[in-house]
């Protein structure tokens, strides 16, 4: 018999509703997901993910980058970024075209919010840092923070079948494009833009008579089950990151129920 696993401490950034945040607790309070979520992070002060957690009993903490809008790298007081600024600004990989004026400015914003996320999470010593609907760019320095070179302690849901459009609108870039297949994708997250080791994907049908709304509500019930799994898998130690080709890394899902929940998984997409 396998041992109980430990529950694992999540973190988790929302921008919005928080419906993942919901299918989360609701896993969590049903037995089915081994974790505990000891804060959640928003950006928006008005988001109804704070209200949901707070129903459950979970702290919240709002950081607002909105305060950060005007303010020029030249005119931060100096020692307010961290070290290794410059190091953030060479590999960054979240802006292009920019001129470097404008980038470094952009960039000092976001890890002045960045700094005020990690002094809240990191007393809760969080083994998982969860993006659920965050609506923010990540930074190179806050991707240091949690990520070591052999693990990631960062995990994204995503709207699309990976590589395939990345970005911010995966469900309406999926249905303009005209595919006759959608999808979502579970991943940790990398210095890229949704270009981290892919941990777990599943597919749903656009039918001829389907609209985004349609196609969104589809991807949105797999994304409940889905995202929750996949912290189920980290929790119990069936995630194995390995060396693929070209150096990127890949997941290997060592739970020998992994093909029958795929199979369910897909069924459930296909139901009409």
């Amino acid at each position: 018999m396998k041992p109980k696993t430990k529950k694992m401490k999540l973190a988790v950034l929302i921008s919005g509703g928080g419906s993942n945040l919901q299918a989360m607790i609701d896993r969590i309070e049903a037995g089915k997901l081994d974790a505990e979520i000891g804060l959640v992070v928003s950006n928006n002060p008005d988001a109804y993910g704070l209200d949901r957690a707070q129903k459950h009993g979970i702290p919240t903490a709002v950081v607002d980058y909105r305060k950060y809008g005007k303010k020029r790298l030249s005119r931060i007081p100096k020692g307010s970024l961290p070290r290794e600024f410059v190091e953030v600004v060479n590999r960054q990989r979240i802006f292009s075209g920019l001129p470097p004026d404008e980038l470094e400015d952009r960039l000092a914003r976001l890890v002045l919010a960045e700094q005020e996320i990690i002094d809240l999470l990191d007393p809760l010593a969080p083994g998982l840092v969860c993006l659920a609907g965050f609506m923010r760019l990540i930074s190179p320095y806050f991707i240091e923070h949690y990520n070591t070179e052999d693990r990631y302690r960062i995990m994204n849901i995503h709207p699309a079948l990976l590589p395939a459009f990345p970005g911010t609108d995966g469900y309406g870039d999926t249905f303009t494009y005209g595919c006759r297949f959608g999808g979502i994708t579970v991943h940790f997250v990398d210095e890229g833009e949704d270009t981290g080791p892919i941990i777990a994907q599943a597919i749903y049908p656009i039918w001829t008579d389907d609209s985004l709304d349609t196609i969104r509500k589809r991807g949105l019930e797999l994304e409940y089950v889905l995202y929750s799994q996949c912290i189920q898998w980290l929790a119990q130690g069936d995630l194995q990151v390995v060396g693929g080709k070209g150096g990127r890394h890949q997941v290997r899902i060592l739970d020998p129920e992994y093909p029958k929940f795929v199979e369910q998984l897909t069924q459930q997409a296909f139901a009409r």
